[in-house]
């Protein structure tokens, strides 16, 4: 019997299974989600590691789970926001689809997290980057008319439409903010709040009406 190939990778999520075996969301470079059952002992999350499976069938057999390179210790926010991105793919990516740009992505997030003044910039680049792969990118430079956005004017965002131009500044942005978010400038305030609401408005379309628990648990510690 051949061995099974060894993917990179990084645990998401575990929960017990039965008597001495563990269900475990993997993200992989070769192979994006898996969900599998193992018996191994789990490496610790944010770690990278060297994974192998076997079987057809949705949920695989766990047959090698080797830690790799060096532990990340993530504490305080950083800690919280890990368990939100790694909540993010558990909940939104499709099983064994590769997303290879987003796992590097990923890796690279993660091993800044603990700078605390790129927090918020990571989180909306990441998010940004998560939805252009499930196929439901914004475009900060364009209205859903496809006209550019005016510095001046002011835009609200409608997840069934987009970003759409409206008469009054009251609920809305105007086009210089969203337009700072386009070119990833996160030195105003407003552009920081106005992409975070709008990329949480974006995710909440896909992730239907079941709340994320990673965000609940964070709000309920820092409030």
């Amino acid at each position: 019997m051949s061995l099974a190939p060894l993917n990179h990778a990084f645990i998401l999520h575990s929960r017990p299974y039965r008597e001495k075996s563990r269900l475990v969301d993997i993200f992989s470079l070769e192979h994006g989600l898996i969900r599998g059952v193992m018996r191994q002992r789990l490496p610790p999350l944010f770690q990278p590691c060297l994974v192998a499976w076997r079987g057809k069938n949705p949920l695989k057999s766990i047959s090698q789970c080797e830690a790799t390179g060096q532990p990340l210790v993530l504490e305080g926010n950083a800690l919280f926001a890990g368990f939100y991105l790694n909540e993010l793919l558990v909940r939104l990516l499709a099983e064994e689809e590769a997303h290879t740009e987003l796992f590097v992505l990923y890796t690279h997030t993660i091993a800044q997290l603990n700078q605390a003044n790129l927090l918020e910039p990571l989180l909306r680049q990441f998010e940004m980057r998560l939805l252009q792969e499930l196929g439901y990118a914004i475009d900060f430079t364009l209205d859903y008319l496809k006209q550019p956005i005016i510095a001046l004017s002011y835009y609200q965002y409608q997840a069934e439409h987009g970003i759409v131009k409206v008469d009054s500044a009251q609920m809305s942005w105007q086009g210089q903010t969203l337009l700072a978010i386009a070119a990833q400038d996160w030195t105003q305030a407003q552009s920081k709040q106005a992409a975070k609401l709008i990329l949480r408005t974006a995710l909440a379309a896909q992730l239907g009406n079941k709340p994320l628990k990673s965000r609940e648990l964070w709000q309920g510690i820092y409030k």
